[in-house]
């Protein structure tokens, strides 16, 4: 799964997704990790800072391996039911907004001040 992420941001950064940065690093030159393409666009912000922890956490050598694996493995899932989602609710997207903010959360504590 690591790999496929980091495929889809490596591939993003090479399509020029990133705006006028060409750069090939998932965190698209500027320290702030590319948002993934294939996530649905109807998700809220707290979805995309989700996803920015989460690459910025499965990148963190400072973390254990197993800890990083567990974070990258609760994303794909949750990721994949985002894309799974047809014709979500104005109340489903609230929701789906108030527990990616509870998944961002717990993964910041898991990188404390390990990583930045």
């Amino acid at each position: 799964m690591k790999t496929l992420l980091a495929s889809i941001l490596l591939m993003f950064a090479a399509c020029g997704g990133g705006g006028s940065k060409s750069s090939t690093s998932p965190t698209g030159g500027s320290d702030q990790p590319t948002v993934d393409p294939t996530i649905p666009s109807w998700l809220p912000q707290a979805c995309i800072d989700y996803h920015k922890a989460v690459v910025q956490a499965i990148d963190c050598t400072a973390i254990d391996q197993g800890k990083r694996d567990e974070i990258q493995k609760t994303y794909g899932e949750t990721s994949a039911s985002w894309k799974a989602e047809q014709d979500a609710s104005t109340q489903k997207i609230e929701e789906i907004g108030a527990s990616c903010t509870t998944a961002t959360e717990a993964v910041r504590a898991d990188i404390g001040g390990k990583c930045v």
